[in-house]
């Protein structure tokens, strides 16, 4: 049964599936030398379907992710941006969220994902071969958020993350999903998934 574990989850897949844990991939690391951000989990069946999963486990810290979850800016960059066009330094001085919009992040290492997968296909690297969906002949890409989360919230944050999702991968024809570890089949990635 092939597997992969990504931080303290380890997934299992069905036999006759192939698995990348991408973005610790030589190849990724030595090519692409971390310049390019890359989702965690590369998944297929040899079918049509390519599978790609960013894990954030927040199991126990909740407080802290909690931010990452909302596509509105925290007070505190609003108020650092309102301090930044008070001085006068708005054309020099740019002030970010530290850690993305959970939504855009995932956008960011699609894009990131997709290019260094062109070019690893370009280049016939072989730890990443048959791992492009370009070469199905009807390819669709499933995005999945693998979110754990507090079970009591999972529901609703997953529902608004999700529509947020669809909306971002849209322009990549991409379909987005959001499931935590007790229920990834229910949108068709058929493992199973377990904690270290």
């Amino acid at each position: 049964m092939p597997e992969v574990t990504e931080g303290r989850l380890t997934f299992y897949f069905p036999e006759g599936w192939r698995l990348a844990k991408y973005d610790d991939s030589s190849w990724h690391r030595q090519r692409m030398k971390s310049r390019l951000k890359g989702v965690d989990i590369l998944a297929h069946d040899g079918g049509p379907i390519h599978w790609w999963v960013e894990v954030k486990d927040c199991e126990g810290y909740e407080p802290e992710n909690r931010p990452r979850l909302s596509g509105k800016d925290p007070t505190e960059v609003i108020q650092a941006r309102q301090w930044v066009e008070q001085q006068g330094l708005k054309p020099t001085v740019q002030v970010a969220r530290r850690k993305l919009f959970i939504v855009d992040e995932i956008q960011e290492k699609l894009r990131d994902t997709l290019a260094a997968i062109a070019v690893a296909e370009r280049e016939a690297a072989p730890e990443l071969a048959g791992f492009s969906p370009l070469h199905s002949p009807f390819p669709q890409l499933r995005i999945v958020l693998l979110l754990t989360w507090n079970q009591r919230d999972f529901k609703r944050l997953a529902t608004r993350l999700q529509s947020k999702m669809e909306t971002a991968l849209a322009p990549y024809g991409a379909q987005g999903f959001v499931v935590n570890e007790k229920n990834p089949g229910d949108v068709g990635l058929h493992c199973k998934v377990t904690r270290n």
